[in-house]
């Protein structure tokens, strides 16, 4: 066994506010390979890295980002609902988080809304499009995804495909499994049809890191990456 490749859930999304930059810098110091980060367009088509499709829950505004112009969310502060220390921190613009990520940290790219073409050319341009990937819950931005820009790598959940076989029958690179549908042999299963295997988990459970590394999973997209590296510490390099 190796060790998993960490994917920082929004960013260090419990040290810093998620999807913003201070997010990503603590990723970073945390040894992240890759920062998860979710997109929306403004009402003028900006991209943005927020999850919600409103506002509310993460800044100090209100209101659907599509329905607000770029000018207004510049101005609102993503920082000063985690904690004070954060007071200040912008919804980032997608172009600049890339600006930021580009040769220090790998791209997971959740399209909550937006063109995955252009998404694509933003990651090419910065020549970050061979080790960035994609997913949407949307459907139809999947479809796109795979019609429009093959070369983006995509993701699926195992929870959509139900089987391995239909990852790979929808050209998917990498399959993502959760906690109640992570077991050993469909991650065997899916790394011989040269899928790379990926869980989400949000908790904290030492049951669930210790499953997942004993199952081989390749990548983690997860929140507590301390414990996480932790477990895998004491299950790959077990006390003499």
């Amino acid at each position: 066994m190796k060790q998993a490749l960490i994917v920082s859930h929004r960013g260090a999304c419990r040290c810093a506010p998620e999807n913003t930059f201070a997010s990503l810098e603590k990723a970073i110091d945390l040894g992240a390979d890759v920062v998860e980060l979710d997109v929306r367009p403004s009402r003028d088509g900006v991209l943005y890295v927020l999850h919600d499709a409103t506002v509310d829950r993460t800044t100090d505004g209100a209101g659907r980002i599509s329905e607000l112009t770029s000018t207004d969310v510049d101005q609102l502060d993503a920082g000063a609902w985690f904690a004070p220390e954060f007071a200040g921190e912008r919804v980032p613009r997608l172009e600049a988080f890339l600006d930021a990520c580009r040769g220090r940290i790998g791209t997971y790219v959740e399209i909550k809304e937006g063109d995955p073409a252009e998404i694509r050319d933003m990651l090419a341009v910065r020549g970050m499009l061979n080790e960035a990937w994609t997913f949407s819950f949307d459907q139809a931005i999947r479809a796109e995804a795979r019609a429009k820009v093959p070369d983006l790598r995509r993701m699926v959940l195992f929870t959509h495909v139900g089987s391995v076989e239909r990852a790979v029958a929808q050209d998917a690179h990498i399959i993502e499994f959760h906690e109640e549908n992570l077991q050993d042999h469909l991650v065997r299963e899916a790394m011989a049809a040269s899928l790379v295997t990926q869980m989400f988990y949000a908790g904290s459970d030492r049951k669930v890191f210790e499953n997942a590394v004993r199952c081989g999973v390749e990548q983690m997209n997860i929140d507590d990456v301390e414990l996480f590296r932790e477990v895998e510490q004491d299950i790959l390099s077990p006390a003499a």
